[in-house]
């Protein structure tokens, strides 16, 4: 003997179309916002702006990558910092980056070239920006959406 179901069918069928409209409707976005062209965030103390960009301009998911970071003073000039460290996670998941940031290299101008990126999941992240001047420090948080 075979039973029928054909509301809970209907209901289910109702549920599927829903999702794939709701899917369908959601703006896409890159990585980092896309931040090719730069991501801005003004240091905590406003004392420092961060300009940050990913190298390449659109990194893959748990692909390890770099980014580009301008460091300039509040007024505007470039700054070559004593000091510059990188952290950062997932705060509504509780957990930090997969990978350690790094410095790499400084290239001039307040520009400098961080390795070691890596973001495993889809969501917001944060890259925390610990900045050391000649006599004083501040912290930039740069918020980030992962969604393609």
């Amino acid at each position: 003997m075979r039973k029928k179901y054909p509301v809970a069918i209907a209901g289910l069928r109702v549920f599927k179309r829903l999702c794939l409209a709701i899917v369908l409707l959601l703006p896409v976005t890159t990585v980092a916002n896309d931040c090719s062209k730069g991501c801005k965030a003004m240091s905590r103390g406003g004392h420092f702006q961060v300009i940050a960009r990913p190298v390449p301009d659109k990194p893959l998911l748990s692909e390890y990558h770099d980014w580009t970071l301008e460091v300039r003073a509040a007024n505007g000039t470039p700054v070559k910092l004593l000091g510059l460290s990188v952290s950062g996670g997932m705060a509504g998941h509780g957990h930090g980056l997969p990978s350690q940031p790094r410095v790499a290299k400084y290239l001039g101008n307040g520009r400098y070239r961080l390795s070691g990126f890596l973001f495993n999941m889809h969501g917001e992240w944060t890259l925390r920006f610990h900045l050391a001047g000649r006599n004083l420090e501040d912290v930039a948080d740069l918020k980030l959406t992962l969604d393609y």
